[in-house]
């Protein structure tokens, strides 16, 4: 995007990365101070791509419309047959609130209270971050009908003026009956709000949408109207953040990269720079201007300005699979709309119309379980793990996994559009494996190199073969028995052996990447930022993304990220009100 208006050299803050919790501070810094404000986003604004707001064409636009996406391979993952992953990021103003799922889920209390202990910071307790989450919120209570056992929120655990559109799906597929009648079979109990702190059990998530529309980072906080209440803030879009300057130990300026004139600008920081790239190209930032680990800096050519080996580690991550199913035709599956021109046309038609019909059904809008299973608290995996861990895994509102029903196939193709299906979407939780993001070259236009380790620790083998075994449990159920045809995507066996195998093969990463730039205490060796988010052992400069998280949360990361960009906001501007930040 060119602005209307000349862009000046010099801003009192410069934001790295237009991503969820950039466009929260951007936002919150130009409508809430009188500081000018930079923000440097590499893809490009929102609105160029009307389809990003389409609910229903989310899993289509993660194939389609590579434009708006970073794709980050790893290197060969040796516990899945060396298969190397391809990380999915939303490359765009908004990031990854613009691809995602859509899922507003907040997670377990505990989560929150152990991300205060960690930190040494009670700001982060599930008591006082739930004021942020509902500040986050317009909260629609409408429920579907029918449904109303498997969505009854407490209306006082949510907002209802906040910048992003909250509610229940609008429309449910068919089918989305039998797998909540699946799930209590098997003795998954019912959730009525899987956002009150405890979403262990089966129910309707919730989800930013609304009006038939995505609300996510971009039009929540930075629509067109917001803007123009904005001239202190200025957007520049395919704009990349090459490297940031420093003067001694201080974040002076960076170095900003026009994709469309393929030229190279200087622009200055009279307070402080912010670097929202997100859990990838934050360390990756942050190493090409010499911050991190200093052999391996030296090893690309870079002065180090500042040595930490923390840089680009503690990686974490959620991991993905699927159990796929033939289902009575009847069932209309997403598969069909997309692959069969005349009701794609009919859903186009009726979506430009009022914003209804398959277009707005995203998934099965929202049918999940949360389940807690008993056998990985059976196995020798946890019976190795510390004592702390072990309390933390069994505490009662922390699920083991996450069960979505999905409509249509994932990883199944055959060819034939015309037949119906539905996927049992796995969200592996509670991984323990770290992985690392380092340099592959010191030129920025070069993806970082991206290791997650998935599956290396022992404990993270058994949570997937205890989640295949839940899922596998629920399709056989006798609520699914006139729905079901036949398997279709899934392990040949029950053993531990088979449902490995199927694993290795099949395991994908989760989306929910964080923790390479890790918040915590002095006292932590471990960390690159204090809890104010500002790097340790220089000045002018914060991380403000999910990298900073020092704990992989049970819920979809978006919220955290949310939060991460409200917080930082807050601290920003306590500072310009001479307030003291260090306890908001």
């Amino acid at each position: 995007m060119s602005p209307s208006r000349p862009i000046p050299e010099e801003y009192d803050y410069i934001i790295c990365g237009g991503g969820t919790s950039g466009c929260v501070i951007a936002a919150r810094l130009a409508s809430q101070t009188k500081a000018s404000v930079l923000l440097l986003e590499a893809g490009r604004d929102a609105g160029t791509a009307p389809d990003v707001l389409v609910p229903g064409k989310y899993v289509h636009q993660l194939s389609a419309d590579l434009e708006g996406l970073w794709q980050l391979p790893t290197v060969p993952q040796k516990e899945l047959l060396d298969r190397e992953i391809v990380f999915l990021r939303g490359r765009q103003l908004g990031g990854s609130s613009a691809v995602n799922y859509m899922a507003l889920a907040r997670g377990p209390a505990a989560d929150y209270d152990e991300w205060a202990r960690l930190t040494g910071d009670d700001q982060w307790s599930w008591k006082n971050i739930l004021p942020t989450m509902k500040q986050l919120e317009a909260f629609r209570p409408e429920r579907p009908k029918g449904f109303e056992e498997y969505a009854s929120p407490e209306m006082s655990n949510h907002g209802s003026s906040g910048p992003l559109k909250v509610g229940f799906g609008d429309e449910m597929s068919p089918g989305v009956e039998t797998f909540f009648k699946a799930c209590r079979e098997i003795g998954i109990p019912v959730c009525p709000d899987n956002n009150s702190g405890n979403p262990v059990g089966v129910g309707l998530a919730q989800f930013n949408n609304g009006g038939g529309i995505r609300w996510y980072a971009a039009n929540g906080y930075l629509s067109t109207n917001a803007r123009n209440e904005m001239p202190r803030l200025t957007i520049l879009t395919n704009t990349s953040t090459d490297k940031i300057v420093f003067e001694g130990a201080k974040a002076v300026g960076v170095i900003a990269f026009d994709h469309h004139s393929n030229s190279s600008s200087e622009y200055r920081c009279r307070k402080e720079i912010i670097v929202c790239q997100g859990t990838f190209g934050s360390p990756q930032l942050l190493m090409l201007s010499g911050v991190g680990p200093k052999e391996h800096l030296s090893s690309m050519g870079i002065s180090c300005v500042l040595d930490n080996k923390n840089v680009g580690q503690n990686m974490l991550d959620h991991s993905i699979l699927t159990i796929e199913y033939r289902v009575d035709d009847r069932i209309l599956a997403h598969n069909q709309i997309f692959e069969n021109l005349e009701l794609l046309s009919q859903a186009d038609a009726q979506y430009a119309k009022d914003k209804t019909g398959p277009h707005n059904v995203f998934g099965t809008s929202g049918s999940v379980a949360f389940p807690k299973i008993s056998r990985l608290f059976e196995s020798p995996e946890f019976d190795h793990l510390d004592e702390a861990t072990q309390r933390f895994m069994l505490e009662p509102s922390r699920p083991s996994a996450e069960i979505w029903l999905g409509s249509g196939p994932a990883a199944f193709l055959n060819g034939k559009p015309d037949e119906s299906y539905i996927t049992h979407e796995l969200l592996l939780q509670n991984n323990l494996s770290k992985g690392h993001v380092s340099l592959e070259s010191a030129d920025p236009r070069v993806l970082p190199r991206v290791d997650p380790h998935f599956l290396e620790h022992p404990f993270d083998k058994r949570i997937a073969i205890e989640t295949v075994r839940e899922a596998v449990a629920i399709g056989k159920a006798s609520a699914y028995s006139s729905t079901i045809r036949h398997m279709v995507h899934g392990p040949m066996g029950d053993s531990d052996e088979n449902i490995l195998d199927f694993i290795r093969a099949n395991l994908g990463q989760g989306y929910h990447s964080l923790g390479t730039c890790k918040m915590g205490p002095a006292s932590d060796e471990n960390i690159v930022v204090d809890q104010q988010f500002r790097v340790v052992g220089l000045k002018g400069l914060r991380v403000a993304d999910l990298s900073v998280c020092p704990i992989l949360t049970c819920n979809h990361t978006q919220i955290n990220a949310y939060l991460i960009g409200e917080k930082c906001a807050e601290a920003l501007i306590c500072k310009v009100d001479g307030i003291d930040g260090a306890h908001l």
